[in-house]
């Protein structure tokens, strides 16, 4: 077995880019170690393999539609008033279930909000936690997002229902679930605008 000198007379006969290599690679190794540089790497990850990733439209005649009675809920806004379903029927639905301790779901809140600023006036934005409404107010507030957040969503129905988190349905005014997507993606493209332009159209 190489002595430690042995290995350090080594490292330093190799080349000065095969140097840098080796010292990127360690310090890129215990940055990951570390819980805060892990955070803002897998962030800076996500967003860009968001860009890789455009959401798509399933064909109505495969997607599920939710009955009037699929539309309760049970959510509520940061002020503790319930969302009535009456008020969610008959609109095209965005509906994202999201964590601030998430790091897919922070790299494609940008995402979200480039949309959110283009169609909030005619679509319906439901970004739902289950965190305390405290800290994604302040979360939201630092950030700069002015997207509404809602509080809940336990008792979803079978066909909304999540295992991980980013989530994302895509719902039209008819309650057919045209858009299901795990991961982070990127919502403010021309994929999503064809989706919602479209549902738009039919309302």
């Amino acid at each position: 077995m190489p002595t430690v000198k042995e290995r350090i007379d080594k490292w330093k006969s190799r080349k000065w880019y095969q140097k840098a290599g080796d010292i990127f690679f360690w310090v890129f190794l215990a940055l990951l170690i570390i819980p805060g540089p892990r955070k803002m790497i897998a962030t800076n990850m996500n967003k860009v393999m968001l860009h890789l990733k455009r959401p798509s439209m399933t064909s109505l005649e495969n997607a599920y539609q939710l009955t009037p009675n699929e539309y309760a809920w049970n959510l509520a806004d940061e002020k503790g008033n319930p969302v009535d379903p009456e008020d969610l029927r008959g609109e095209v639905i965005f509906l994202n279930f999201w964590g601030t301790y998430c790091p897919p779901c922070i790299a494609e809140m940008p995402e979200i909000q480039g949309i959110y600023d283009d169609y909030n006036d005619r679509v319906k934005f439901l970004l739902v936690t289950a965190e305390d409404p405290a800290k994604v107010r302040n979360f939201m507030q630092t950030k700069g997002y002015d997207m509404p957040a809602y509080f809940g969503g336990r008792n979803m129905p079978e066909a909304l229902s999540v295992r991980s988190i980013p989530t994302t349905f895509i719902i039209g005014p008819d309650g057919h679930i045209v858009s299901r997507k795990v991961g982070a993606a990127d919502w403010d493209s021309k994929a999503t605008r064809k989706v919602f332009d479209s549902l738009l159209a039919n309302r």
